[in-house]
C-alpha cells in the first residue's frame, strides 16, 4: 500500500477528528524525577534537542503531505537527524539515535498511522540517518562546514545517495516498488539534507555563526530574507505569470550580501512559503496541479534542486574568497603576510633615502627578472596611466598621516600585460616612534578580478536571457505581437480592473475569410504573408493602450480598454476597410476580406465568456456572409 496515500488518509482522518495534543509532561511523569534528572545529566541537552526538533519538522512536513496529493515537498527532519549526529560526541550519539526514533514515533502517530506503518517508517528513518551519517561525517572533518568547492560536490553527491537508499529501505519495509513512492522519499530526503545540515553545522560549530550573527550588523540578513519571503510570496501568491525566476535572483543576492547562511535559510524559506501556497491552489506550480498535482510537487523539488546547485557552488566561492580577506586583514607585518599568502610579495621604501626595495615576488608581478627595483618615480610608471594619480594620493597621504592605506589598481608589465594588484602599507617606526620608512604587500589578484568580473557578466547575460525567455512566452513567433496566453492573460487584468472602475471594455475578434484557400492555392508561405500583414494592419488600429494577439491559426484578438461599442465599431470598420483594400504580394492572393466578432462588457465574469460573446458575433458574421463586422447582442 502506498505510504503517500497512508500519509494523506490519516491527516484527512485527523482533521476530522479535529487537532491531537501531545501533552510532554505526561510522558515525563512516567519517569520518577530523579531517574529523569539523572538520564538527562547523562545524555546532556544535544539529544533532546535533536529529539525536539526532529519531531517538529516531521510533524509539520506530515501536515503538510494532507494536501490534494499527499505528497511532501521537503522532509527537513532528515537533516535534523543527521547534523546531530554529526555534531554529539561519541558517548551522546546513541542517546541521539534513541531521540531520533522517539520523535520519528512521535510525529507518525500524531499523524494517525497504524503501528506497523509507524514501526516501520521509524527503521527507515534511523537507517537514513545512520547513512547519512556515514556518508557525511568524512567530509565535515577538523569540524569544518562543507563550505569548499570540493565538500560541496562531496555533500550533494552524499545527500543524494542517502536519499536514494533511504527511499529504497522505506519501500522495502513498506512493500512498495521503486515507483512513486521511492522517488518521493528519495527527493524529499535529499532536499532536507542539502537545506538543514550544512545550515545546522555552520551555526552549531563553536555557535561561531550564531556569535557572528551577533555581533555583525543583524539587521541587513533579516530585511535579506524578509526581501527573499516577500518575493517569494508575491511568485506563488499568483498564477498569471510564471515568475520562479525571481526566486533564484533573490538568493544569489543573498548568497552575495549574507553568505552560506543566506544562501540555505533563503531557500528554505522559499520552500516553505512554495509548498504551502501550491498546496493552497496558488502560484506558478499549482497551474501544473490541475492535470498533474505529483508531477507538479517533483517540480516544486526539482526548482528547490536547481537552487541549491545553483547558490552553494555561488556560496563555497564566496566563502573561499572570504577567507582569503580574513587571513589578510588579520596580518599586521609583510613577512607574516608572505607566509600565509601565495604569490604575494612585500615592498619597502626608505623615508630617508627614498630608495625602494622589492622582494622576488614583486619583480615577477611586474614582468621582470629580479634586480635593483627602480626608483620610486619609475615604480609608480608600471601603473596604469588612469591609476597614477591614485597611486601616488594614497602614498602622499601615507607619509602625510602616516595612516595605513590599502588600494587595488592595474598594472602595466613590462610585457605591456595588463594585470590588477592589490597593495597594502603601513609605517615603520624606531625605537623612539619616529617614522623611517613605509612597508607592505604586493598581491596579484588578476584572476580574483577577472573571475569576479565574469562572474558579473554571466549574472547580467542570465538576466537578459531570463527577460528574453519571458519576452518569447508572451510573443507569437509568426507575427510578432501577443500569443494567446499573453493576450487572455490581459484581458482577464482589463475585466477586472472595468468591474472594479466601472469603466467601458471592448473586445473585437478577427477571422480571415477562407484563409483555407489562401494556403490551398497558393501555399503556406503566402498563408503565413498574409497573416504577418493582418497582425501589422490590427497593430497599427490601436492604440498603445490597446492589445492586439493572435488566438488561433487565422483568428487575432483586439483588447480595448476605455471603448464603448460606437467607438469599438469604429475601430474595427476601420480595420476592416484596411484589410479588404490591402494590397498583398504578387504571389498572393488578390484580395483579403475578413469577418470581425464585437463584444462590449455587460454581464462576463471571466475572460473565457467574454471571448465567447465575441466568438458569437463573429460567427453570426460569416453566416450573413462574411466581410463584415456583427456586435453581439
Amino acid at each position: 500500500m502506498n505510504c503517500l496515500l497512508i500519509w494523506h488518509n490519516a491527516l484527512t482522518c485527523r482533521r476530522d477528528h479535529g487537532p491531537v495534543y501531545v501533552n510532554l509532561t505526561v510522558l515525563m511523569g512516567m519517569f520518577p524525577m530523579r531517574i529523569g534528572q539523572r538520564l538527562f545529566d547523562f545524555v546532556g541537552t544535544l539529544p533532546l534537542a535533536v529529539g525536539l526538533a526532529y519531531f517538529v519538522c516531521a510533524a509539520a512536513a506530515l501536515y503538510v503531505t494532507g494536501g490534494s496529493d499527499g505528497v511532501a515537498t521537503v522532509w527537513p527532519a532528515s537533516g535534523v537527524s543527521i547534523a546531530g549526529l554529526l555534531l554529539a560526541p561519541p558517548r551522546q550519539r546513541g542517546a541521539v539515535y534513541l531521540a531520533i526514533a522517539a520523535g520519528s514515533l512521535a510525529a507518525n502517530l500524531l499523524a494517525g498511522l497504524g503501528l506497523y506503518y509507524t514501526l516501520a517508517f521509524t527503521a527507515a528513518n534511523v537507517a537514513e540517518a545512520t547513512i547519512g551519517y556515514l556518508c557525511i561525517r568524512h567530509i565535515n572533518r577538523d569540524s569544518e562546514t562543507v563550505y569548499n568547492p570540493l565538500s560541496v560536490v562531496e555533500f550533494c553527491l552524499a545527500a543524494l545517495l542517502t536519499g536514494t537508499l533511504s527511499g529504497a529501505i522505506a519501500t522495502a519495509f513498506t512493500g512498495g516498488g521503486l515507483g512513486l513512492m521511492f522517488l518521493s522519499w528519495a527527493t524529499t530526503v535529499s532536499l532536507g539534507i542539502m537545506i538543514v545540515v550544512p545550515l545546522a553545522l555552520n551555526i552549531s560549530v563553536n555557535y561561531a555563526g550564531l556569535r557572528s550573527i551577533l555581533q555583525a550588523n543583524w539587521l541587513l540578513p533579516l530585511l535579506i530574507l524578509l526581501l527573499v519571503g516577500a518575493i517569494t510570496y508575491t511568485v506563488f501568491n499568483q498564477t498569471t505569470f510564471p515568475l520562479l525566476f525571481l526566486p533564484l535572483m533573490a538568493v544569489i543576492v543573498a548568497t552575495y550580501l549574507v553568505g552560506p547562511n543566506g544562501a540555505l535559510a533563503s531557500i528554505l524559506i522559499i520552500a516553505v512559503i512554495g509548498s504551502h501556497k501550491t498546496l493552497q491552489h496558488s502560484g506558478p506550480i499549482h497551474l501544473m496541479r490541475e492535470h498533474d498535482p505529483i508531477g507538479a510537487t517533483l517540480f516544486l523539488q526539482f526548482y528547490l534542486f536547481a537552487l541549491l546547485l545553483s547558490s552553494l557552488p555561488l556560496a563555497a566561492l564566496l566563502n573561499a574568497r572570504d577567507r582569503v580577506i580574513t587571513q589578510v586583514s588579520r596580518a599586521n607585518r609583510w613577512l607574516a603576510m608572505s607566509e600565509h599568502i601565495a604569490h604575494v610579495g612585500h615592498w619597502r621604501l626608505d623615508l630617508a633615502r627614498e630608495e625602494v626595495f622589492w622582494s622576488d615576488e614583486v619583480f615577477r608581478i611586474h614582468g621582470l627578472s629580479p634586480g635593483a627595483p627602480p626608483p620610486l618615480d619609475g615604480a609608480i610608471g608600471f601603473y596604469h596611466p588612469d591609476d597614477r594619480d591614485k597611486v601616488r594620493q594614497y602614498l602622499a597621504a601615507l607619509v602625510e598621516t602616516y595612516e595605513p592605506f590599502e588600494f587595488e589598481a592595474r598594472l602595466i608589465t613590462a610585457a605591456g600585460i595588463e594585470r590588477y594588484v592589490r597593495s597594502l602599507g603601513e609605517v615603520e617606526r624606531n625605537t623612539k616612534g619616529e617614522p623611517i620608512g613605509l612597508f607592505g604587500i604586493f598581491q596579484d589578484v588578476t584572476e580574483r578580478t577577472l573571475a569576479t568580473q565574469r562572474l558579473a557578466a554571466a549574472h547580467k547575460r542570465a538576466e537578459e536571457q531570463a527577460d528574453y525567455a519571458m519576452i518569447l512566452a508572451q510573443t507569437d513567433s509568426l507575427t510578432g505581437i501577443a500569443n494567446r496566453r499573453n493576450a487572455i492573460g490581459v484581458l482577464g487584468s482589463e475585466l477586472e480592473k472595468a468591474h472594479d472602475q466601472h469603466s467601458a471594455l471592448s473586445v473585437a475578434i478577427l477571422d480571415i475569410d477562407h484563409f483555407k484557400s489562401i494556403n490551398d492555392n497558393f501555399g503556406h508561405a503566402a498563408g503565413d504573408a498574409v497573416i504577418r500583414q493582418v497582425a501589422q494592419l490590427c497593430q497599427g488600429m490601436i492604440r498603445t493602450s490597446d492589445l492586439a494577439g493572435r488566438i488561433g491559426g487565422e483568428e487575432f484578438v483586439l483588447i480595448l480598454p476605455g471603448s464603448d461599442a460606437d467607438s469599438a465599431r469604429i475601430v474595427g470598420e476601420r480595420l476592416r476597410l484596411a484589410i479588404e483594400n490591402a494590397q498583398w504580394p504578387e504571389d498572393g492572393p488578390e484580395h483579403v476580406t475578413a469577418s470581425i466578432g464585437l463584444a462590449t462588457l455587460g454581464t462576463a465574469q471571466s475572460a473565457e465568456q467574454f471571448l465567447a460573446e465575441a466568438d458569437a458575433a463573429l460567427y453570426r458574421a460569416k453566416r450573413e456572409g462574411r466581410n463584415r463586422l456583427r456586435v453581439a447582442a
